[in-house]
């Protein structure tokens, strides 16, 4: 899973012209969670690894939302963590309810998640990624 991002991190996907890597899904483990079309790989991007720990960022765009994706840290070829990063989330009704989430990390793994709306502040949530793989709140 090796990447050809550095740190820090702070691009957005476009979902039009990414070319995913695959992965077999019986490879690692707890990977069928993240499998939108019913098949055996996993679709993935990856970042850069915090020493034994991969991770990366795949796509949940089954169901009504085709911009969604989840960043999962794997360590032992189990997946340990996994959070909402990226995507777009709204309301049947109109882009006022429109829901816009993206998210940076930087050198030391620290992860800030930032969603905005109209008409709603602005939330950010920040993490960490541990030494063990997993995704803590600061």
């Amino acid at each position: 899973m090796k990447s050809k991002e550095t740190l820090p991190y702070d691009k957005r996907i476009d979902i039009k012209t990414v070319k995913y890597n695959l992965i077999e899904s019986k490879l690692l483990k707890g990977a069928s969670a993240f499998i939108c079309d019913g098949g055996n790989k996993l679709r993935y991007l990856p970042l850069p690894n915090k020493g034994d720990v991969s991770l990366i960022l795949v796509p949940m765009d089954c169901g009504d939302f085709d911009y969604r994706f989840y960043l999962l840290t794997i360590k032992n070829n189990t997946i340990i963590s996994d959070l909402y990063v990226e995507g777009i989330w709204y309301e049947p009704g109109g882009p006022e309810l429109e829901e816009v989430t993206s998210f940076k990390i930087d050198k030391n793994f620290s992860v800030k998640v930032k969603t905005t709306s109209l008409g709603s502040p602005q939330k950010v949530r920040n993490y960490i990624i541990r030494d063990d793989g997993k995704i803590i709140k600061k």
